[in-house]
């Protein structure tokens, strides 16, 4: 009854709050379209401006500046340059109706072309001036003097007083105010950038001439503005390029008319669109902060908006006041361990409630509907901490959708650790190759996790799966991954690391890298998930993560970390490198069959790259279908990346250009796999100076190893037979 009570006490206080919140968040709408070419049929939606013009071939397109081949008959006069309408030209494409981008959060995707033009000879042309992608506050604006550098969105008489309109550009000239010629900027009041990202740091070349996939992506609740980049003639691994946080209130109007531009001078290439889509959703006003409201807000409704928010924060403190009181006989008798994880799960509802990205919390019965039960039937599978169910959540709509659900082991410190590491981490983590995480259940002593549906399974289910083998899972009919699906899979997974080791907020260090905690969509894209291990550190931060035990799996922690206790982005480089193995030979980091029955995996394939015969090693259920240069650039990269030495491993970023650049150099390894390793620890009062001998049984006779103390630290060199 007590409980009963409490319920009906919370709800009393709150259901105005909740009723004035869903009214506040009724208004909020959302805009899409999408362009998967251009043509007549689209240029109604459209508006072309300049030099800008549709080809309505059967790939239609967008030549935001004169082509060659668009010109080629254009003069009577024969004798005139071919080449003069290229010059100085100007080019804009608006979509014709005005689309709210604040308060909202907004994406947009577009594949660009840019290539050079060959001149005969005797002519010039450096080839410039570039393209962007635009905010504008009206379709009429349009300079005729915004050619060259200017690209088509400044003048000479406009240019660093520009007010009203944002814009990214994709700049292929060098100015005496760029870094390079091949750079992504944000530009607010001219066309000096207010910053740049070299885009040949992600092994991308704007002037290629291949197709490059932009993503662009405004977060409304963070204020954070995300340029990611991939060519898109091969598998799409998205770069993150630009990470800046921009309040648009503050810089645009609230409706914007957005497009792109192009412009030329007295250099020229060619710039084209080849598709573009673009979605966006609405927020309820409360999104904006009060110091962010602009003039043009009234009086008026800044008075009822502060009217409205003193209302809810009264209701609000009501309701947790009725809700305390409530509560306070029982609290008396809870440990203190579970009033920590209570009160840890608490912020988390609070984040849940003040942002619709933020993972929700579900009832316990919705859960158990949706899963039957947790009916054997539904069971996918099982792990350390818990067992994993299928679900469908029907919405409000009656619409569903597929989900999974990880049930905690009741009882288990260990699992309630995990999943409050899962939330804090993942939940707040976003990229397309890792495991979203819908929500969470704290009810009736269940700790439930619900993550997106991946319908292809683990990893692991299908790369070590024999021929003949009757798996009882989703995935026993499913053909061998050939290559190019196992090489995107390599690609996504290093594009997730790469993610969480340098481009979120925080370096996140996994921990816990394996083919089982990779899963797949319906696409049998990457996704890598299980962030019960995970570790969050500040990027600036100079001790990695400790902990007072081994944590991961045996077979892809890195050496070091026995030794030090530390989690380390060079450790999950480890555990990668263990994986592109895996996936390249087919086989398991340890297996008691020939020719594993005494070694492991990383060994065995380090000795046939010694003995020049590493293509040994590839799994021969793939019957030679492969590219073997490709191939071999994958084993060679899974050894560097499994180095004893932490210090001589690839970062991520150099693994995942290794892997989608033909030409990136290769790491240069030793003909046999190293027996030592490095480990720096740092100097405390306890340690002896002395030079300390160890005994090493993997050598004839005995070798004496030493530790030479310096200022703070010191090296020590010892022997580890990993593996065994």
């Amino acid at each position: 009854m007590v409980g009963a009570k409490e319920e009906l006490c919370v709800l009393a206080f709150l259901f105005p709050v909740l009723a004035f919140v869903s009214l506040a968040q009724s208004n909020g709408n959302s805009t899409n379209f999408s362009f998967p070419s251009f043509g007549d049929n689209n240029d109604d939606r459209l508006k072309y401006m300049g030099n800008a013009s549709f080809n309505s071939s059967s790939d239609g397109y967008i030549d935001l500046t004169p082509s060659p081949n668009s010109t080629s008959g254009a003069s009577s006069n024969q004798t005139a340059d071919p080449y003069s309408q290229l010059y100085y030209s100007i080019g804009r494409v608006i979509y014709r109706e005005p689309i709210t981008v604040w308060p909202a959060t907004f994406t947009t995707t577009f594949t660009m072309f840019v290539q050079n033009i060959t001149v005969p000879a005797g002519q010039k042309n450096f080839n410039g001036d570039g393209l962007a992608f635009f905010l504008v506050p009206n379709d009429k604006l349009f300079l005729p003097e915004s050619y060259g550098s200017f690209l088509g969105m400044f003048d000479p008489s406009t240019n660093g007083n520009t007010t009203n309109q944002l814009a990214i550009e994709f700049d292929t000239f060098k100015n005496e105010w760029d870094p390079n010629d091949n750079h992504v900027g944000i530009d607010i009041n001219g066309i000096e950038s207010n910053v740049t990202a070299d885009l040949g740091q992600n092994g991308i070349y704007i002037k290629s001439g291949r197709p490059i996939r932009v993503q662009i992506h405004y977060d409304g609740w963070n204020k954070t503005l995300q340029i990611y980049a991939a060519y898109a003639d091969r598998p799409i691994v998205y770069s993150m390029i630009l990470n800046r946080t921009i309040e648009l209130s503050n810089t645009v109007p609230r409706s914007v008319y957005m497009g792109f531009s192009a412009s030329t001078g007295t250099s020229f290439e060619i710039h084209r669109i080849l598709d573009w889509n673009f979605s966006s959703e609405t927020l309820p006003e409360s999104s904006l902060s009060i110091g962010s409201v602009r003039e043009r807000s009234t009086s008026k409704g800044l008075k009822v908006g502060l009217l409205a928010g003193s209302i809810v924060v009264g209701a609000v403190l009501l309701g947790l006041s009725a809700w305390f009181v409530a509560r306070k006989g029982r609290r008396r008798a809870m440990p203190i361990s579970r009033r920590r994880f209570s009160g840890e799960l608490a912020m988390m509802e609070g984040r849940s409630a003040a942002s619709s990205y933020a993972p929700h919390r579900f009832s316990y019965r919705r859960l158990s509907t949706a899963t039957k039960n947790f009916s054997e039937m539904e069971l996918l599978g099982s792990g350390g901490f818990g067992s994993v169910y299928r679900g469908i959540l029907e919405g409000q709509d009656g619409a569903t959708a597929l989900v999974a659900v990880k049930r905690i082991s009741a009882g288990s410190r260990q699992g309630e650790r995990e999943f409050i590491s899962e939330i804090s981490s993942i939940g707040r983590l976003r990229h397309r190759n890792l495991v979203q995480l819908q929500g969470w259940c704290h009810e009736r002593d269940e700790l439930l996790l619900v993550y997106d549906y991946m319908p292809n399974g683990s990893l692991d289910k299908i790369i070590f799966r024999q021929q003949g083998d009757h798996h009882q899972n989703q995935n026993k009919n499913q053909p061998l991954l050939n290559w190019p699906r196992r090489h995107k899979i390599l690609c996504g997974l290093a594009s997730a690391l790469l993610y969480l080791h340098e481009e979120w907020e925080q370096r996140v260090v996994h921990r816990d890298i394996k083919p089982s905690n990779i899963m797949l969509d319906g696409e049998f894209n990457a996704r890598l998930g299980d962030f019960g291990l995970a570790r969050l550190i500040e990027h600036d931060e100079t001790n990695p993560a400790v902990t007072t035990m081994l944590a991961g799996t045996p077979g892809y922690v890195a050496p070091e970390c026995g030794y030090t206790g530390k989690a380390t982005a060079e450790s999950d480089v480890f555990s990668f490198g263990v994986v592109v193995l895996e996936v390249a030979s087919g086989r398991r980091v340890v297996e008691r069959k020939p020719p594993l029955v005494e070694g492991n995996l990383v060994d065995w394939i380090w000795g046939l790259y010694g003995q020049g015969r590493v293509m040994e090693a590839v799994d021969p259920r793939l019957d030679g279908d492969f590219e073997e240069e490709q191939m071999k650039r994958a084993l060679i990269l899974g050894l560097a990346c499994s180095h004893p030495d932490p210090q001589l491993r690839p970062s991520i970023r150099q693994a995942l250009q290794v892997l989608i650049n033909p030409n990136e150099q290769m790491m240069p390894l030793p003909s046999s796999r190293p027996l030592a390793i490095y480990v720096v620890l740092p100097s405390t009062t306890s340690l002896d100076s002395r030079s300390t001998s160890y005994s090493n049984a993997g050598h004839a006779g005995s070798a004496s190893t030493s530790s030479a103390y310096t200022e703070g630290a010191s090296i020590t060199t010892s022997t580890l037979h990993y593996g065994r």
